[in-house]
């Protein structure tokens, strides 16, 4: 059963009996629903409830695991060293690594995210395949419409709808206060997210894009999104509802670098073009 390693993510160990209580008042995720064994999803936002971080996390015997991505892995230490203060929590970055596979493994986790996704696995490495840009699951990222940061958005610049984490059980509306919970609740009950994350098809290949925003959307000459994950000639785009749909209405070409493109919502959606 092949195992593939996954080179750009890292792994944060928290423990220590002041996590659970310190966690619960910082991240998305509701850690109350996280068994030994399962995964969930989640972020860690600003004041002003844009995406710091967003990272699977795993109960452990004595704390959580964050399985986030390598680039902001020390700012992510960083800041929980900041929110620690002097509360009984040790905070490790660990040399094991992140691995996935789309088989069961006995020592696997479940991605939450989407079954597709198939099973995490964390560890030592040995056996597994090398990274080899795993084209295999980005292209399961673009068929499931799972955000991925640095491609789909910057960190500090989306508000969770914004990615679609209230429809993939990022965010967490009972579980109480944390860390910009405020900005989210109101955008969940007053229905004010702008932008959202659909699939997008193109007539051609879509180019792909080395930074989110890099590659615009046109409609009409106006910018109405900006194209992310792409594969073959399907991918993600982060887009203003209310631009998609006028420039629909109104019979006009929607494009990106001279190609059509066909919009849709993905199958998890709680809402509409």
């Amino acid at each position: 059963m092949s195992i593939t390693l996954l080179e750009d993510r890292k792994l944060v160990r928290m423990t220590g009996a002041d996590t659970e209580a310190l966690l619960q008042r910082l991240i998305t995720t509701n850690l109350d629903k996280i068994t030994a064994g399962e995964a969930g999803y989640g972020a860690l936002l600003t004041p002003q409830g844009k995406i710091l971080f967003d990272f699977l996390v795993t109960r452990l015997p004595d704390g959580f695991l964050f399985d986030l991505d390598g680039r902001v892995v020390e700012d992510f230490i960083k800041k929980m060293t900041l929110y620690r203060l002097r509360s009984a929590i040790a905070i490790d970055l660990l040399e094991d690594r992140v691995g996935y596979s789309f088989e069961p493994q006995p020592d696997g986790i479940r991605d939450p995210r989407s079954e597709a996704l198939g099973w995490r696995l964390y560890g030592p490495a040995d056996g597994w395949q090398p990274d080899g840009g795993h084209e295999d699951l980005k292209a399961r990222f673009v068929a499931e419409a799972i955000p991925q940061a640095g491609v789909d958005f910057e960190f500090g610049d989306a508000f969770p709808h914004d990615v679609n984490l209230d429809c993939l059980g990022g965010l967490d509306f009972a579980k109480g206060c944390y860390v910009g919970q405020e900005v989210v609740s109101r955008m969940q009950h007053r229905g004010t997210a702008r932008k959202r994350l659909l699939h997008v098809e193109g007539a051609e290949a879509l180019p792909a894009a080395a930074s989110p925003a890099e590659v615009s959307i046109t409609a009409g000459g106006k910018t109405v999104g900006t194209l992310g994950q792409v594969s073959g000639n399907k991918g993600l785009a982060l887009v203003r509802l209310d631009r998609i749909a006028d420039a629909l209405e109104e019979g006009q070409v929607i494009e990106v670098m001279g190609i059509g493109l066909k919009f849709s919502v993905p199958s998890y959606a709680n809402f509409s073009i």
